[in-house]
């Protein structure tokens, strides 16, 4: 029971993370720059993404192997939000290492926009699957 509600809370609080790091970035996908209080807030967010995320997964990992419960689709809603925020949170820790030049980092910025809009897909679809199984249930 109160793994049920640390769950819900870690999904809550990442679900929460995600929407603020996408609403951040939102200028940036027009040509805009993600610069002043809007990237203090962004880092932020992925900090947040970046400790939840492992703790939800390991939350829900056993569930999810075990109980297929719902459709087909939440089992593979679940494993791309995990492969796709371990994607994002990689593609912009590479991009801090000493071992990038400007134009991989440039690659590896837009890389990772794309994974982080990727990962806020599934995120919006697990939680449509989430409420789907509460409300079946």
């Amino acid at each position: 029971m109160m793994r049920n509600y640390l769950q819900l809370g870690c999904f809550l609080t990442l679900m929460i993370a995600v929407v603020v790091s996408v609403v951040t970035s939102l200028p940036t996908w027009f040509g805009g720059h993600l610069g002043g209080y809007r990237l203090i807030v962004h880092m932020m967010a992925s900090g947040v993404v970046v400790i939840l995320l492992p703790m939800y997964t390991v939350l829900r990992w056993g569930e999810s192997l075990r109980n297929q419960i719902g459709t087909s689709l939440e089992p593979i809603a679940f494993w791309t939000m995990v492969v796709f925020g371990f994607l994002t949170i990689g593609s912009m820790f590479i991009c801090m290492l000493p071992i990038a030049g400007t134009g991989t980092q440039r690659e590896m910025i837009d890389l990772h926009g794309w994974l982080g809009a990727v990962l806020a897909i599934a995120v919006v679809l697990n939680l449509v699957l989430y409420r789907k199984r509460i409300a079946a249930s």
